[in-house]
């Protein structure tokens, strides 16, 4: 997006616009970044490895198993149904340059599942979960001087980017070692839409700019999932999952940007759309390998979550141009120009996240068990990255859970923080730029039922 804006500036140095206007369009044709953070952990899933901040892989024994580890399928001795799994999430995004902050409230159903026992040492599994679901609306403005000699900026985004999967696996166990394997049909999708205005008045006249964008994508994949479970002796697990690369089965884009910059009689515009643009989204090899500690009244799991890295390319991508318009002010006929379209350009860099969860039994005799966990929710984005935001989050939760006959249920919450790294807001016309951190903060409700058959 930020490559397509510059464009705008150059032009008018190219159509021959006034200097003044080049330098003026250098900074208000370049919009604040709108907030979009995919790290991996944003949504605690499943009835318990929920509420143990994902630290499950070794010790996984429920239809979250399609997703944290297949192998662990074969735990489960009887048909059991995770009804109901899900969270209430408020989000806060707070610029530390803008008055203003931005927040969401979600509610997100983040696991339905079922495991089936298949014969005396294997058990199928299902389940639907959501593992990104970032929602965001921000508006905000800046005034400094009088209507007559000062400037209003005025900045308006919201941003949505969720991915979501289907997973089908199977689990078998022989002696000590558990084996499973599974597909995992994924749905990513992203929509971030935004305007900013901006108004300059002096004592020469008033100079305004407007600019409008639009971005959207979906895509369709399919990835394997690979797991192994190895119990040494009666109180120690180990576990490891293995998430390949995606391969996408259907893709769509949609990519439309306005903009104008009216600087006396001289004016300059740029224009795009492209109903059918390209959305290419690429996932990294991802593996979590864990030890954990099962004992009478607790348990414990430390895993260690590795992502590979992933160069850049085009998140959004189109062969349709974009339009210059301009027109000097100077009673000549406008000129029009196109320009290839550049495309927004993401990436991913490697990182790997520590995952510490684990729960305890309040008696010997009764059910009622207390939950807790710490993750390293460290930021995927890559340092030239265009679209996404790095921001390293930081997460907690507690919760309880207990049984009542057939009945599971759990309850907890979770609170993630974390500071982005520097983030533009926008380049002012003496050629200054002005940067600032973005705070980001979750709080989360999270709530599950699942039935024993």
């Amino acid at each position: 997006m930020r490559a397509c804006l510059r464009a705008l500036p150059v032009a008018i140095a190219i159509l021959g616009a006034p200097p003044a206007a080049a330098q003026q369009g250098e900074g208000l044709l370049t919009p604040p970044a709108n907030p979009v953070v995919p790290n991996v952990n944003g949504v605690p899933i499943g009835p318990y490895g929920g509420l143990e901040t994902g630290a499950y892989v070794a010790r996984v024994d429920d239809p979250s198993a399609a997703w944290f580890n297949p192998a662990g399928l074969s735990r489960a001795k009887t048909a059991q149904l995770s009804g109901n799994a899900g969270l209430y999430q408020f989000t806060t995004v707070a610029p530390a340059a803008l008055p203003d902050s931005g927040s969401a409230l979600q509610q997100l159903p983040n696991l339905v599942g079922f495991v089936l026992r298949a014969s005396a040492r294997c058990t199928l599994g299902v389940a639907v979960l959501t593992t990104n679901s970032w929602e965001q609306e921000t508006n905000s403005q800046i005034l400094s001087g009088s209507a007559a000699s000062g400037a209003r900026f005025g900045y308006s985004a919201d941003a949505d980017f969720s991915k979501r999967y289907l997973g089908l696996g199977a689990g078998c166990e022989r002696d000590r070692w558990r084996l499973g394997g599974g597909l995992a049909f994924s749905l990513t999708s992203l929509r971030l839409v935004d305007t900013v205005s901006n108004r300059i008045g002096s004592a020469t006249g008033l100079q305004t700019e407007l600019l409008s964008t639009r971005r959207s994508g979906d895509a369709v994949q399919l990835r394997p999932i690979l797991g192994v479970q190895f119990d040494p002796s009666a109180a120690w697990r180990l576990g490891l999952v293995v998430r390949t690369p995606a391969m996408t089965l259907h893709h769509s884009g949609e990519y439309s940007i306005d903009g104008t910059l009216q600087s006396g009689a001289a004016s300059v515009g740029l224009s795009f759309f492209d109903s059918d643009a390209s959305f290419t989204y690429k996932m990294p090899w991802e593996f979590q390998g864990g030890v954990g500690y099962v004992g009478k009244r607790a348990q414990a799991e430390v895993d260690v979550q590795a992502f590979t890295s992933i160069s850049d390319y085009l998140l959004l991508a189109s062969d349709q141009s974009v339009f210059v318009y301009a027109d000097s002010g100077q009673g000549t006929p406008p000129t029009i120009q196109s320009r290839p379209f550049p495309g927004a350009t993401t990436s991913a860099r490697a990182f790997a996240n520590v995952n510490v969860g684990g729960h305890y039994r309040f008696s010997p005799n009764r059910s009622y068990l207390l939950h807790a966990g710490f993750t390293t929710d460290l930021s995927p984005v890559g340092p030239d990255d265009a679209v996404f935001d790095q921001v390293d989050l930081y997460g907690w939760t507690i919760g309880l859970s207990g049984e009542w006959s057939k009945l599971q249920f759990a309850a907890g919450v979770n609170i993630r923080r974390g500071t982005s790294t520097q983030a533009l807001v926008r380049d002012l016309v003496t050629g200054e730029v002005v940067t600032t951190t973005i705070e980001i903060r979750t709080a989360a409700l999270i709530y599950s039922i699942a039935y024993q058959f």
